[in-house]
């Protein structure tokens, strides 16, 4: 198991640098045009993942009492695409670390809606990784919907083929 997440966790930062490259090349009128999506903007979306990534990663350190993305962050999407890179890095550290033992323990946390629930920490680790792949996948169409020129191919077996 924590061998196929190191390589979900190496996959993780590629793909999500692929995307951020091609991000940064479009204007601000482009990174925050109106989308019909789970998210209006590519801004949004980026912002969502990130959050989500931040969340999980606050509770996988078992903090208690974490504070909103949106309180602890209003920058441009230069920005947020460096802390969401850098919050990538952190993972992939975080996984490379980690013991088979920690991957089986139970971690305990509570939802945005103060739900309780508990899963072992492999499977919200595979949860955050999934979590990108879907949203890497609606930002591509976004991606196609603001003209942008560059379109990364963020696939799994693309990595693979990379040479990783």
């Amino acid at each position: 198991m924590k061998q196929l997440l190191e390589q979900y966790a190496a996959y993780n930062v590629w793909a999500n640098s692929k995307m951020i490259d091609a991000i940064n090349l479009l204007s601000h009128e482009q990174q925050h045009k109106e989308i019909e999506s789970s998210f209006n903007s590519l801004y949004k979306t980026v912002f969502h993942v990130w959050g989500a990534e931040f969340l999980w990663w606050k509770r996988m350190q078992k903090e208690a009492h974490i504070s909103r993305v949106e309180d602890v962050f209003n920058g441009s999407m230069k920005e947020l695409c460096i802390a969401w890179n850098a919050l990538d890095e952190q993972w992939l550290d975080f996984v490379n670390d980690i013991s088979e033992d920690f991957l089986n323990e139970k971690l305990s946390y509570q939802n945005m809606k103060g739900d309780t629930f508990s899963e072992e920490a492999y499977l919200i680790i595979h949860h955050l990784f999934n979590h990108n792949t879907y949203h890497r996948g609606q930002l591509v169409t976004m991606l196609r919907q603001v003209g942008a020129e560059k379109i990364p191919n963020g696939d799994f077996i693309a990595w693979v083929r990379s040479g990783r």
